[in-house]
């Protein structure tokens, strides 16, 4: 039984296709002829031992495939992609080496440089700069030094926050309030005298001069300043105009028994009839259709030539 398994083996090691050849130092005989007997009257075979080379089934060994081995290095960024190293190893086990095969040749390890923390990183909001000095109103004086109130704005988008970020602290609008017209009026506003002005641009306002001031007034709402009565008075209202009326068609429209009259000049409109009487305003018909005679109702253009 031993005699056949061991027959087996032999026979799957002759017909194993993968597997490899080895060479190895040997001792191997040679045979050799030399005189022997009496008085070397006769010829002798001998042997001699020699080292030589000799060949056997083996494996070499062959690498597996790289897989990542212990702990990532901390990422250098906590966002924006930073980096790391990682480990990867390989072992000389696709197959082992075996019988004399020649082990894997190379590094067993390698080290790589990956990417991490990909997601950006926060932006915080940042002020941009303020706009020029913007008035609310006209001053409150046309001379004689009087108060304007002005305004100013920024905005939070040098640059906007993003992806997290922070916002802007602090105000996004200043007020302020400066001296204007501060040109003495003179002659505009004598002493002991009443004098009044039109505003340049609006006329629901007007200018009084009060102890050399010229101070500015609003109207009354719904009405306007009148530098001739020195007074505000009622705004004129227009008259509104006359309805246009578009000229009926004649009632001949209608005659023939006709029910529905087709519109002399708009083929998408018709009217209705009784006794021979054109009866209230024109319709309309239905969008893209228009009125056929002929039929008495409304069509597609396409069956109505006259349109």
């Amino acid at each position: 039984m031993r005699l056949v398994i061991g027959a087996l083996v032999v026979i799957a090691c002759l017909y194993d296709v993968s597997a490899d050849v080895c060479s190895y130092s040997c001792l191997k005989s040679r045979r050799y002829s030399t005189s022997c007997g009496w008085f070397g009257w006769s010829r002798c075979t001998r042997y001699s031992s020699y080292r030589g080379t000799c060949t056997r089934t083996c494996r070499n060994g062959g690498w597996s495939s790289y897989t990542e081995t212990g702990s990532r290095t901390p990422c250098s960024a906590t966002c924006g992609t930073g980096t790391q190293i990682r480990t990867l190893s390989r072992s000389c086990t696709n197959p082992s080496p075996y019988n004399g095969g020649r082990v894997c040749s190379g590094s067993s390890s390698k080290v790589e440089v990956m990417e991490c923390n990909p997601q950006p990183c926060p932006i915080n909001g940042n002020w941009s700069d303020f706009t020029e000095w913007e008035e609310y109103d006209d001053c409150t004086v046309i001379c004689g030094t009087g108060t304007m109130d002005q305004w100013r704005s920024r905005t939070c988008t040098n640059p906007s926050p993003a992806f997290g970020g922070s916002d802007c602290t602090g105000v996004s609008l200043e007020n302020r309030t400066i001296e204007c017209n501060t040109e003495l009026c003179g002659e505009k506003c004598p002493n002991d005298t009443v004098t009044y002005f039109d505003h340049p641009e609006n006329n629901r306002r007007y200018y009084q001069c009060d102890n050399n001031v010229a101070r500015r007034h609003d109207c009354a709402p719904g009405t306007v300043w009148n530098n001739t009565q020195h007074t505000c008075i009622h705004e004129a209202i227009p008259m509104p105009a006359a309805p246009v009326h578009s000229t009926p068609p004649p009632d001949d429209f209608c005659s023939n028994g006709r029910i529905l009259a087709a519109h002399p000049t708009d083929c998408s409109k018709y009217y209705m009839c009784s006794n021979g009487r054109r009866v209230g305003n024109a319709m309309s018909c239905p969008g893209g259709l228009v009125f056929s005679q002929s039929r008495s109702s409304c069509d597609f253009p396409y069956n109505v030539p006259e349109c």
